[in-house]
């Protein structure tokens, strides 16, 4: 029985069976969940002298995707790490999604379908949501098209697949601003009867939202009063997978007066990956909780 009750599932490969925070590999050591999250580092050997932005983890928080404009265009990356306290390395243009501009990456629990937003001539209107599929974890994402059923003639940026692959959360622009959608489906069967999440709706800009592995908590952006400044991160909790969220407050801690929004949480909760201007350039951090 593991402490926390969560077990690493088939998806995690050599981690299957393995209870979370307790890797084999001189991974962090449990934390604690009621104490907050502490000051965001920068995330060891992804950082460059351009934008970097959007980090999004495999299950082991071994594999990273993300996006960077240091070749001079926003293109897709990955890397990868020995332990969750490694620094990552091997980082290199991800293989055949990348045209002019692409950004916000998210990877299935599987590793074999990505999500991703771009701007491109084969999509519906603006900004879109494509996907690309691979059949095995160390092979090339081939078969990119747009997602079905999610993309209008507005804006649609920041995909993230929810770890069950049954829900995809995705950012659309209204005319009152940026609000956080949701489509119910499968990886399988693909996406339909896409909405907007209505606790987070009204008059400000919300984005970027990721939701903790269990599906109860949500992290994402906002412009709302009582942050900070520019946006800020804020989470919201429900008690099922199919309630409302509700308390909604900024993430204790983690916010400047510059752009703050999340990217990733770990399995476990105890890590917060975030997108950040805090250093004068968007880079990408973590906070950590003590245990």
């Amino acid at each position: 029985m593991c402490p926390n009750g969560q077990r690493y599932g088939a998806a995690s490969g050599d981690l299957s069976g393995v209870c979370v925070g307790a890797e084999p590999d001189g991974g962090p050591t449990q934390c604690n969940l009621a104490k907050p999250f502490g000051s965001p580092v920068l995330v060891a050997g992804i950082a460059s002298t351009a934008e970097d932005a959007s980090l999004r983890l495999s299950p082991d928080e071994k594999t990273a995707f993300f996006f960077s404009a240091r070749s001079g265009t926003k293109l897709l990356y990955t890397a990868t790490r020995t332990s969750v306290t490694a620094p990552f390395s091997n980082v290199s243009v991800l293989a055949n999604v990348n045209t002019d501009n692409q950004y916000n990456p998210s990877i299935s629990a599987d590793g074999l379908t990505l999500f991703f937003a771009s701007y491109r001539s084969s999509g519906i209107g603006d900004n879109d949501i494509y996907e690309a599929t691979r059949k095995t974890l160390t092979g090339d994402f081939t078969n990119i098209r747009p997602t079905p059923n999610v993309n209008t003639a507005a804006s649609e940026v920041q995909p993230y697949i929810a770890h069950d692959g049954n829900t995809l959360y995705f950012v659309r622009t209204l005319p009152s601003g940026l609000g956080v959608f949701r489509a119910t489906g499968s990886l399988s069967l693909g996406f339909t009867s896409a909405g907007i999440i209505s606790a987070f709706d009204g008059p400000t800009n919300d984005s970027d939202p990721v939701p903790s592995a269990d599906g109860l908590t949500m992290y994402w952006a906002s412009d709302r009063p009582g942050g900070t400044g520019d946006l800020d991160i804020w989470e919201a909790h429900r008690a099922t997978i199919s309630g409302t969220f509700g308390n909604l407050q900024p993430v204790s801690g983690v916010n400047t007066i510059g752009l703050d929004a999340p990217s990733d949480v770990s399995e476990d909760g105890c890590r917060l990956y975030l997108t950040s201007t805090r250093a004068g350039k968007t880079g990408i951090y973590v906070a950590s909780r003590p245990p």
